[in-house]
């Protein structure tokens, strides 16, 4: 019996001892196995400027066969096996080969393709090859260069803070080198100084810190006006606020009530509020903001000109006199976003778009096809795309829109639009910056940087 025992107690230790079995899966892929090509690229039209940039993005796939499983007309279970397509990840091919070449069998370098010898209006294809599999081909069109030929135009900035007592809450400062940095950031942007965009274009717009306050009185810091609220002034925007979250109502009623203080003359400055009002959302996104479009527009251009704005009146001066909301001469920012860009996760805050949006570009982003304006635009830019942000959280988006019609072609691009949700944000398009430069030159409300009041003090 003892030795039993012993036998038992050694069989159990060498199995204790025994290796596992271990399956090592191969999940590489090989050219074999490509089934279909699909060619991507960034957009459909193309700059010869040679700072203009178009990628390519091939999206290979295979087949499988795969167990699909059912229920019958009697209600039994049923399986069977058929064959899928699916994309298979850059990482599980062969390292170099998918290629992308021109119609002229040319390999492009990196995907990235760019000229500034191509004659406008011409049509070049491209498309990826990878063993015998070739992808379709893409057609490219090469625009015409724009007319840039327009002056710079500098604006000075003022930025109020209005700062709540420390009983009404927290508190803070700004320094005047943040805000340079952040009106460097915004230059750039309009200046296509940091963009590969294929359609990038350059308002020549140029954001300046005042230093002069309205009484040609030299500031303490660049840029800055400190309003320190009182408890009674929180309860007032509180009281008329519409919105319990937001109190972007309550901050316009009190800027305007204490215009002499809160604005500075919309002739000599761009007035930017960074107040305490709480981000909201809706289901077109998350707003740490409030802009609106010029309302105004001086007599010697016909109001239609500047297609999508509303409301539109003839003016010839926009006086702080004429002032009914905050929003004609200027825009209100969360301080917190202004602080902390990334607080709104992947669709990263920027100034810019505030801007952008307060000298008339419009949303791309729409829900309903029925949004669309007659020539199947609703920004009244054609070179941007519309989409509906929600189906594509990405810089990478497509064009279908809920509702639109199911033979409308599926296009893709890629978004460097600040006015596009989830975008690259590091571009206006070309017609984006006219339309910005017609605004600047047609609505007074715009006219700030008319006058040199904030840098001369006279």
């Amino acid at each position: 019996m003892k030795k039993i025992l012993q036998y038992i107690l050694m069989s159990i230790l060498f199995c204790a001892c025994a290796k596992e079995k271990t399956t090592i899966w191969d999940f590489e892929a090989s050219v074999d196995d490509i089934s279909r090509i699909e060619l991507r690229a960034d957009h459909k039209t193309l700059l010869p400027n040679g700072e203009a940039k178009m990628e390519f993005y091939p999206f290979v796939y295979g087949k499988k066969n795969v167990m699909k499983y059912g229920k019958d007309e009697e209600g039994e279970y049923i399986s069977e096996m058929v064959e899928e397509e699916y994309l298979i990840p850059d990482d599980q091919l062969p390292k170099g080969c998918v290629k992308v070449y021109d119609q002229a069998g040319n390999e492009i370098k990196e995907n990235v393709y760019s000229t500034t010898t191509e004659i406008p209006g011409t049509v070049l294809n491209f498309y990826a090859k990878a063993g015998a599999i070739e992808s379709n081909r893409l057609p490219i069109t090469i625009r015409d260069l724009p007319d840039e030929s327009y002056d710079e135009i500098v604006v000075p900035v003022i930025f109020h803070m209005l700062l709540p007592p420390a009983s009404a809450g927290p508190t803070y400062d700004i320094s005047q080198e943040y805000m340079e940095k952040v009106l460097e950031g915004v230059n750039n942007i309009f200046n296509r100084r940091i963009t590969t965009d294929p359609n990038g274009g350059n308002v020549k717009l140029t954001f300046k810190l005042a230093v002069y306050d309205p009484s040609g009185v030299k500031l303490q810091e660049a840029g800055k006006n400190v309003i320190n609220l009182s408890e009674s002034n929180i309860k007032y925007i509180e009281d008329q606020s519409t919105s319990t979250a937001s109190y972007v109502t309550g901050y316009d009623k009190f800027i305007v009530r204490y215009k002499s203080t809160c604005i500075w003359n919309p002739e000599r400055y761009l007035n930017i509020w960074l107040t305490r009002f709480s981000m909201y959302s809706d289901e077109a996104g998350t707003y740490s903001y409030e802009t609106a479009s010029p309302t105004v527009m001086h007599s010697d251009y016909d109001i239609e000109s500047i297609p999508g704005l509303s409301d539109v009146q003839t003016k010839d001066r926009f006086t702080l006199s004429d002032v009914t909301s905050c929003l004609e001469v200027g825009v209100l920012v969360n301080y917190m976003t202004f602080l902390n860009p990334s607080v709104q996760g992947t669709n990263t805050f920027t100034l810019a778009t505030v801007l952008a949006e307060y000298y008339g570009l419009l949303s791309t982003n729409t829900r309903y096809y029925k949004n669309l304006n007659s020539d199947g635009d609703i920004d009244y830019c054609p070179d941007t795309y519309t989409s509906y942000a929600n189906y594509y959280p990405l810089v990478f988006k497509a064009n279908n829109l809920e509702g639109q019609p199911e033979e409308l072609e599926l296009e893709w691009f890629t978004s460097f639009n600040v006015i596009d949700r989830y975008s690259r944000k590091n571009s206006v398009s070309i017609d984006q910056a006219l339309r910005m430069r017609k605004v600047l030159k047609q609505c007074p409300s715009r006219w700030a940087y008319k006058s040199d009041w904030a840098f001369t003090g006279k």
